[in-house]
């Protein structure tokens, strides 16, 4: 990532010229020139759905040797599907192997979507325990993906880190280690936010890339993304769209201040203060409408490529696919 406005980014500048504490954010080329920050791009939750037959259902579940049959309140929808007693039966299919990473919900209508698998990333970082009847089924047309979380991780340090949301009607809620913007409840999103430490989420963590900013994308079956048609060129578009800033040193915004109605301010301070606020809009009360468009220009202009880091990795990302195949 180069930009005009960002003089301050170290990509595309000698890793001698940065203090050797923070050598280790960066990756190099063989001539010691900075190439981008150390990043490890995966997909940390996936969810498929899909239409299928009662024939389908049975022969799905005759390759498992163990799932659990339930049965669950129809509230009134599909009812002439309900057993007799009101309820709808479901079946829930765990892959042993692999324990939690995989999810599969199956209810014996044929009336819509009564499919559903979710795969966690324990599924998809181990290839060699993952199950070949899974994969198997992944590579089904018929399963279309509604949501892919796209988690790109840093070994920087989250306090020195930031984000903006993509546009104002995002919620948002910010935490001392976690930040979240978007709902999933929303049924036309099309992407939501998350920036937190792994290290605090998960004390067991046995990495350096401990800073996560987490993209949620999510699909309808309208859009035919499966994951052998994978449209990536939609997932770069709206990657494209997110505002991450990895170290807040090597921004535009290290060393600048604005003149605002409450005094000079660093910029840093500012994002600083959006931050235990809530979100960004308490920076805007105290800047004028050009200081704002100014500000979120640079922020942009700041940013990470994370769809460069995604379009790299690839083959590493979807390496599960092909681990049976």
């Amino acid at each position: 990532m180069t930009t005009k406005t960002d003089t301050n980014s170290p990509i595309g500048k000698e890793i001698s010229k940065v203090p050797n504490r923070h050598k280790a954010y960066f990756e190099t080329d063989e001539s010691g020139i900075i190439t981008s920050y150390k990043r490890s791009v995966g997909i940390d939750k996936a969810i498929l759905k899909a239409r299928l037959t009662t024939e389908e259902i049975d022969d799905l579940l005759s390759r498992f040797n163990y799932y659990i049959e339930h049965e669950s309140l129809s509230n009134g929808y599909i009812e002439h599907e309900s057993l007799s007693n009101g309820y709808i039966k479901i079946y829930y299919i765990m892959d042993l192997r692999e324990p939690f990473g995989v999810f599969i919900k199956l209810q014996p209508f044929e009336t819509g979507v009564n499919a559903e698998i979710q795969l966690h990333s324990q599924f998809v970082t181990n290839l060699a325990g993952n199950s070949p009847i899974i994969l198997d089924v992944l590579n089904n047309p018929k399963w279309f993906i509604v949501r892919l979380d796209v988690a790109t991780d840093y070994v920087t340090p989250f306090n020195t880190s930031a984000y903006l949301r993509t546009h104002g009607n995002k919620k948002q809620e910010n935490f001392d280690t976690s930040s979240w913007a978007g709902s999933t409840a929303n049924p036309n999103k099309k992407s939501c936010d998350s920036h937190y430490d792994r290290a605090v989420e998960d004390d067991t963590l046995e990495t350096n890339f401990i800073n996560r900013f987490e993209v949620k994308l999510f699909f309808k079956e309208a859009d035919n993304m499966t994951f052998g048609n994978l449209n990536h060129s939609v997932i770069v578009q709206r990657l494209q769209k997110e505002m991450f800033i990895p170290c807040l040193t090597y921004s535009y915004f290290n060393d600048k201040s604005v003149k605002t109605n409450r005094g000079t301010k660093s910029y840093i301070d500012l994002i600083k203060q959006a931050k235990q606020a809530g979100n960004e809009n308490a920076i805007r009360l105290l800047l004028t409408d050009s200081q704002w468009k100014t500000f979120r220009k640079c922020f942009k202009e700041s940013r990470d490529d994370i769809e460069q880091a995604y379009l790299d990795s690839l083959s590493y990302i979807y390496g599960f696919l092909k681990a049976h195949l």
